[in-house]
Parts: C-alpha cells; sequence; structure tokens
C-alpha cells in the first residue's frame, strides 16, 4: 500500500485497478451498481417483506469488497484519515480487550462507525464514479424505491414498505445519492424529485422525512438566483409534506409516547452520575446499560447483546447521536465528523456539498444508526471517490447552474475536480 498524490488523468489514460479514465464502467462501479440492481429488483420483487435476500449483509461485503479493489494505494489526503482512525480504534480496542469482558461482536457494533471511517480513506479523492453512470443508477434506484413503496401501501401490504431494509436506513442512501447525482440528471430531474419527495411521504419515515427537507434547501435554495421566493414558497410546500407525514405518525401512534422520547430518558439516566470529563472521551469501552434500563427496554430485546441475552448496550439507544455520545462523548464526535469533513473536502467536495450530505446523516442519527448503517458508509464512499473532473451533462437548473457547471481548481488530494465550493 503506498501513498499517492495522484497527477491528472490524461484522456484515454487509465488505472488497471480502478479504471480511471477508461470509457466504459469502472470495475468498482460494475460491482457496487450491479449488487445493489440485482437486490433492487428482487426487493421490488418481494412483496410483504423487504428483501428475499439477506441485503444488508450482502450490501456490507460489497462494500468491504470494493475498497479492496482500491486499495493498492491511498491518495495523500487520506492519510490523516487512516492514521486517527486507526489511532483512535487501536487505543479503545486495546483498553476493551484488556479491561472488558464484552464480545467482539458487540464492540464491532459499537464502533462500527469508526471502522467504516477507515475503510472510506480508500475511496478518498479516487474518482471511479463517473457523474452520468451515476444518475442513472440513481433514476433506476428512484423508480425501482416508488413502484415498491407505491404498491406495498396501495394494496395494504405494509405501510412501512423497504426495498433492502427498514426505510429508515435506505431512504438516506436514497437521498444523498440523487443530491450527488442532481448535476448529472437529464431536464426533467425536478420531476424526478417529486418521485423522490412522493417515495418519503409514502414511506412514514420520519427522519426521512426530515432528510427531503434538507437536500431541497440545499439544493434549489439560493439568493443569488432571481427565482429564490418561488424556491422559498417550495420549502414551504416540502415543509407542509413533512408535517403531514409527522402528524399522521402521531395519530397512528396515539396516546403511546414517543419511542425517541424513552431512549432519551435512558440515556440520561445512565449518564446522571457522570464526571464532567466523562461526558468528553465517552463511557468505557464497552459498559453495558444497566439492568434496570434494559429491563425497560426489553421490547427491543434483538438488539440485546448477542453473546449475553441479558445484557444490552448502546445500540439499544437507536438514536446514532445518543450511542456515540455513551460510547465516544464529544472528543469521539468531534473527531468523526472532522475526519468526514476533512476527507470530503480533500475529494473536491463542496463546502455546500459537504454541509448538505453531513446534514442529511445526522437528520438520520436523531433517530437511528446513520454513521453505523452501511447505506451512510456507502453514501459517503460515492461522495468522496465521485469523478468531479468532468461537466455535468445537464441543463442550468433551479440553482442557477451552480452545481451544474464545471469549475476551475484542484482537491487538495491532487487531482482536478469540479464544482469545488
Amino acid at each position: 500500500m503506498t501513498a499517492a498524490p495522484h497527477a491528472p488523468t490524461a484522456p484515454g489514460a487509465g488505472d488497471a485497478s480502478t479504471g480511471v479514465g477508461s470509457a466504459g464502467p469502472r470495475p468498482v462501479e460494475r460491482v457496487l451498481y450491479g449488487v445493489f440492481i440485482v437486490l433492487a429488483l428482487l426487493g421490488v420483487l418481494s412483496p410483504g417483506q423487504f428483501n428475499a435476500a439477506p441485503a444488508t449483509a450482502i450490501l456490507e461485503l460489497t462494500f468491504l469488497a470494493t475498497a479492496l479493489l482500491l486499495a493498492r494505494s491511498v491518495e495523500r489526503g487520506a492519510v490523516k484519515l487512516l492514521v486517527v482512525g486507526g489511532l483512535y480504534l487501536f487505543v479503545k480496542t486495546l483498553l476493551m480487550v484488556v479491561y472488558s469482558e464484552a464480545s467482539i461482536p458487540d464492540y464491532l457494533q459499537a464502533y462500527k462507525a469508526f471502522f467504516y471511517l477507515v475503510v472510506l480513506a480508500f475511496f478518498v479523492g479516487k474518482q471511479v464514479f463517473d457523474g452520468r453512470r451515476l444518475a442513472v443508477f440513481t433514476t433506476f434506484l428512484v423508480a425501482a424505491f416508488l413502484l415498491k413503496y407505491g404498491y406495498s401501501v396501495v394494496l395494504g401490504l405494509s405501510d412501512r414498505p423497504g426495498v433492502f431494509m427498514e426505510n429508515n436506513f435506505e431512504l438516506i442512501l436514497l437521498l444523498g445519492l440523487f443530491y450527488l447525482a442532481y448535476p448529472h440528471l437529464p431536464a426533467w430531474r425536478d420531476l424526478l424529485f417529486l418521485a423522490v419527495a412522493a417515495t418519503v411521504l409514502l414511506s412514514g419515515s420520519r427522519s426521512a422525512a426530515l432528510g427531503l427537507l434538507c437536500i431541497y434547501v440545499f439544493l434549489y435554495v439560493r439568493t443569488s438566483n432571481r427565482t429564490w421566493p418561488l424556491h422559498i414558497a417550495g420549502v414551504v410546500a416540502v415543509g407542509y409534506g413533512v408535517l403531514a407525514l409527522f402528524s399522521a405518525r402521531a395519530a397512528d401512534d396515539g396516546p403511546v409516547r414517543l419511542d425517541r422520547l424513552n431512549f432519551l430518558d435512558t440515556y440520561l439516566y445512565e449518564v446522571r452520575d457522570w464526571p464532567v470529563w466523562e461526558f468528553v472521551t465517552g463511557s468505557f469501552p464497552l459498559t453495558p446499560l444497566s439492568p434496570g434500563s434494559c429491563g425497560n427496554l426489553s421490547f427491543y430485546s434483538v438488539l440485546f447483546s448477542s453473546t449475553d441475552p441479558g445484557t444490552c448496550y448502546s445500540v439499544i439507544l437507536h438514536s446514532f447521536l445518543l450511542r456515540a455520545l455513551f460510547d465516544h462523548g464529544l472528543l469521539g464526535l468531534v473527531i468523526l465528523y472532522t475526519l468526514f469533513w476533512l476527507a470530503l473536502r480533500r475529494s473536491g467536495t463542496p463546502v455546500r456539498d459537504v454541509l448538505a450530505l453531513l446534514g442529511l446523516i445526522t437528520l438520520s442519527a436523531l433517530s437511528v444508526s446513520a454513521f453505523n448503517s452501511v447505506f451512510a458508509a456507502i453514501l459517503l464512499a460515492v461522495a468522496l471517490g465521485l469523478d468531479r473532473s468532468r461537466p455535468p451533462t445537464a441543463p442550468a437548473g433551479p440553482t442557477g447552474g451552480q452545481r451544474g457547471r464545471p469549475r476551475g481548481g484542484r482537491p487538495r488530494g491532487g487531482r482536478s475536480a469540479a464544482g469545488r465550493g
């Protein structure tokens, strides 16, 4: 493994492992998109269930396989990601092995975000995902999601449908891919956004609804555009749809208290006696929750320890933010967000897009596992490995073309990239 600064790729040149510079799909694209397409078709053809195949496990293996395809070299800008992320995991793992009785599977589940972080270093600045092919792939996914969600709700098969797994997880991937592909989508891309919005509203997912509002704001609302008042009106329309979804979910839940508030109460109970420094560092790896808390959350016994059925860890709190604050503390969260910010910027991602992607995942983190999910990891892999050196083919859209026109400049990782902010 070598650290390579990568000079700009000459026309017609190519890398044997990544396919950079080649006219056809790169190996990483073939593997990732191919697996997704097969699994999506299986999901559409699996009425009454998410997917006939173990989609999440297959996607985990696919994510690792694509990283291995890129593991021959590491961009200079990704070295910090590897070193800091690897050192953090080494220290935590050492403490867990020496002083804790927790099992390895439980530890991996709790620290998965940092393992993903290290693996994602191999995608930084590699330019292995072509924008036009991403647009075609995203359009296919939007159609598959809308079809599965539509017939599931209309036929009464499920009020919370999914193509791969629970929609709180997979919709963050769909929203993020749509955002990344937007400059490369055809002229009717705004109709495609309506299809994405319809899918989210059919899903019943509150975190995805907030994510939809997030990407709308970053895609459409710019005061530099003369039509910005119309886009502000669009925010109101999308916001109304989000509010309607929240209201419908509240009506379905009836007088039952929101489960995320129960998780928050559990977290506050567990940290009630913490000294100030423990809020900074998080709990000792890997600290179980108290028996009383586990008993109160016994309804979620499927999330108890894989080796000790009577023990539960922070994963039962669902929300990534609560889990991260308990396991990693404020320091761990700062390290995680800082490294992802630096990695995205090193890959030539404009500041606006970094804020949009991290904001989207953070909204998901209020409810589910976010950075601990393979769907968020794959979204970040595409963002880190997106080829921004080619101009989008789509006409200037409602953003005034600012995301649709190439800009000069080079990513800090070494290669030229379009759209850097």
